[in-house]
């Protein structure tokens, strides 16, 4: 199954670091999440944004589809919109900034999507990553001017329970260290 993984965003709570170039135990954030959904599908898209210049220097080592986001400064939801329109399929969407997803989650995802349009891990009452897509919704989505969730929220969508791991990100300096910890 594809996977996205949104990688454009401006890092704003981070001052002035784009906090997926943050090299962690010799590999960046962004390079932590791409290698672990690598695990699971070679059909992968990353669609960046901020610093688009350095982010696409460390992708060009990887297998991936690379897709530029010019919108990327209107926020998160301009990002998936970007990604959705280049997707024909069934996808799996995860953040950059969500780098202990292994392999196990992404499978979690696809087989939790078999009787639902969207399939969404759950832990401690926390959505979590990844989120998985059918076609049907994605061409849903981008016939509407709804916002992405509220589309999901009206079609049939499933959480099932996630690992801890599915709702780890870096939205500051001091996640950021907990995470530098956990991947060292």
């Amino acid at each position: 199954m594809k996977i996205g993984i949104l990688a454009a965003g401006l890092s704003k709570r981070m001052g002035n670091i784009n906090k997926l170039l943050i090299d962690v135990g010799g590999k960046t954030i962004l390079e932590h999440s791409v290698i672990n959904a690598l695990s699971y599908s070679n059909d992968i898209t990353v669609i960046t944004g901020y610093e688009r210049e350095r982010s696409e220097d460390i992708l060009k080592n990887y297998p991936v589809k690379v897709i530029y986001n010019p919108q990327y400064e209107n926020g998160q939801e301009s990002s998936l919109r970007c990604l959705l329109s280049h997707t024909q399929s069934d996808i799996i969407v995860t953040l950059a900034d969500v780098p202990f997803l292994q392999r196990e989650d992404f499978i979690k995802a696809e087989i939790n999507l078999k009787d639902v349009l969207a399939a969404r891990p759950i832990f401690n009452g926390i959505a979590g990553h990844p989120v998985a897509l059918k076609k049907e919704l994605v061409e849903l989505i981008l016939s509407s001017d709804k916002r992405v969730r509220d589309v999901i929220k009206e079609h049939p969508h499933n959480f099932y329970s996630g690992r801890r791991e599915s709702i780890i990100d870096i939205d500051d300096p001091a996640s950021l260290n907990a995470i530098k910890e956990h991947l060292k």
